[in-house]
């Protein structure tokens, strides 16, 4: 990750997960060598991917060390929060929040809600001096601005060329206090694509998952206070709060939008001559900002939070256009986004998608299953990324696995050995040709699913899987083919499976057997001999009046060399 980099991946064991690819909304992530890796000029910064990611491997960047050696140099650090803050933690007041602040070496904090009073303002004044009405569609949301530049430029024209709620407190703030470091405290990360642009015054981004983190180090805690603050502008934190803040307009027509998938749904639905009469408010993330990544672990629940922001925003629930901020703002240039595609695509020929769509294993249509393990929605989309460098083709998990299994049959068809497979209730579920072979002479049995004592003993295979053991060899003999097996049995308890791998070794038992009836032939020639030499020995001794006790040692001796042989 470069210092210049907002989100990014560290190093994660990747293959055959590719969540955060099937979450991300512009498919903006490079999957390289089983690695994915954010394409940080694509990416909208809407946080799905490191939401997702099983392995935690979230790299973004982190403004709190620098934070604080600019307080412990002394110089005035303002916190300008944004008040998704308040609700969605428990806070009554900017004033409670502060005294917190303080004690980690901030100077004074401010509620953000004071830019969304001047960011409301700006919006119905547009509106109103509109010479004729054109669809506007609101800028406020970084991410829905990053999505509108990157995937329809051409909706870019219609983004209201107004700040957002963090750009124009920190104007205001820089204004009044021009030697100060401001920090924006922030629901999400989006904010922080914010600072790159010209009329940025703010110098450091923190979210509200590091400010939760940081002030865990405060050892004597500041007592809150109940009272309450109201101020109507603080319903930006909410999906529809700005058009609520906002005084109507006669004629205009308003719509909020939130998630980031109904965004995307309606601005690829957007016919600008259709909508022209049309103010849309879109936020990224489901229920605003209150519902930002950061805002995920917090004290209140979602209905209790959004219930506190109306009630931080209205009393007893009405509108009040004038309880809120109203501050002088600095004179400040229109704002401008990109008008085009930051990253267009280059050109795909067809024999470049037939030839990877055939290394992907898919020829016909039936092929494409369009399953989405890999993270695209179809195997088209897929194909068209590994041609931009974004997928590789091991990414198609069904198609691997295919391959490593007509591998894998390709082997065991090709081994001379015979290879049995059983499942633990006995049946045969995988023979190779050399055991079909051996086993079905005829070619007219089927097998595969028949009891494996249809074809040999089966007591070692259940004394087996009765005692766990792990490994078991033996010699068979198979009486219908009249053959000599030997066998290694292993026990593949994972899968609840016992993998028979056997030799034919009937050549040398019946080798050995020769040899034996060779041995035992010669044994008789030499009892004979023996009984033969005896008699011979016996004539000559009762001749000679001596013993024949040691000549029959001997032979004797001999014997039982031949017989010693042959076991």
């Amino acid at each position: 990750m470069s210092h210049t980099s907002i989100l990014q991946f560290r190093t994660a064991n990747c293959k055959n997960c590719y969540k955060c690819i099937r979450n991300c909304p512009v498919k903006a992530i490079r999957v390289t060598n089983q690695q994915a890796q954010i394409i940080e000029e694509q990416c909208i910064l809407c946080e799905k991917c490191i939401a997702v990611c099983p392995q935690h491997a979230k790299v973004e960047h982190d403004d709190i060390p620098a934070i604080q050696r600019v307080i412990a140099s002394g110089k005035k650090v303002i916190a300008s929060v944004h008040p998704a803050y308040l609700a969605r933690y428990g806070w009554n007041s900017i004033g409670d929040l502060e005294k917190y602040l303080q004690k980690m070496g901030f100077w004074q904090a401010f509620d953000a809600a004071q830019g969304a009073a001047v960011m409301k303002e700006e919006y119905t004044r547009l509106l109103r001096e509109q010479q004729q009405k054109k669809l506007v569609i609101s800028s406020n949301c970084p991410v829905v601005v990053r999505l509108i530049e990157t995937k329809y430029p051409h909706l870019t024209e219609y983004l209201a060329p107004v700040y957002s709620m963090k750009q124009m407190h920190a104007a205001y703030l820089r204004e009044q206090y021009p030697d100060a470091s401001i920090v924006y405290i922030s629901p999400c990360i989006s904010v922080m694509s914010e600072l790159k642009e010209r009329q940025s015054c703010a110098d450091y981004v923190i979210t509200f998952g590091e400010l939760n983190n940081w002030m865990k180090d405060i050892q004597e805690k500041p007592e809150r206070e109940d009272q309450k603050d109201v101020y109507l502008s603080r319903m930006t934190a909410v999906s529809g709060g700005l058009i609520q803040a906002m005084q109507p307009i006669n004629g205009q027509k308003y719509l909020s939008v939130d998630g980031i998938d109904q965004c995307k749904e309606i601005l690829k639905e957007l016919r600008t001559g259709d909508y022209a009469d049309y103010f849309i408010e879109m936020n990224a993330c489901t229920n605003g900002c209150i519902g930002g990544a950061y805002s995920l672990q917090q004290e209140k629940k979602l209905l209790d939070a959004l219930i506190a922001i109306r009630e931080l925003s209205m009393k007893n629930g009405q509108v009040d256009y004038q309880k809120d901020h109203h501050i002088q703002m600095p004179e400040i240039p229109e704002r401008k986004f990109v008008q085009e595609e930051t990253y267009p695509e280059k050109a795909i020929t067809k024999e470049q998608f037939t030839h990877v769509m055939h290394e992907m294993g898919k020829y016909t249509k039936e092929d494409e299953l369009n399953c989405g393990a890999c993270g695209y929605d179809t195997c088209r989309a897929k194909a068209i990324a590994v041609i931009q460098g974004k997928a590789e083709v091991s990414m198609c998990i069904p198609y691997m696995r295919e391959k490593q299994e007509d591998y894998a049959n390709i082997i065991i068809e090709a081994m001379p050995g015979l290879l049995v497979t059983v499942d633990y209730d006995l049946n045969i579920i995988q023979m190779n040709k050399a055991a079909n072979d051996l086993f079905d002479i005829s070619r007219k049995k089927q097998l595969l699913g028949k009891a494996v004592g249809e074809i040999m003993d089966d007591y070692p295979i259940i004394n087996m899987i009765a005692f766990n053991r792990e490994i078991v060899q033996d010699c068979i003999y198979l009486n219908e083919q009249k053959r000599y097996i030997e066998r290694v049995l292993t026990n593949d308890r994972k899968n609840k499976l016992i993998l028979c791998i056997m030799k034919d070794v009937t050549r040398e038992k019946e080798s050995e057997k020769k040899q034996n009836r060779a041995k035992a032939e010669a044994v008789q020639m030499a009892d004979k001999l023996a009984a033969e030499q005896l008699r011979i020995v016996h004539e000559i001794a009762s001749l000679l009046g001596e013993t024949a006790a040691d000549t029959k040692v001997a032979i004797e001796e001999l014997k039982q060399t031949i017989l010693q042989e042959i076991k």
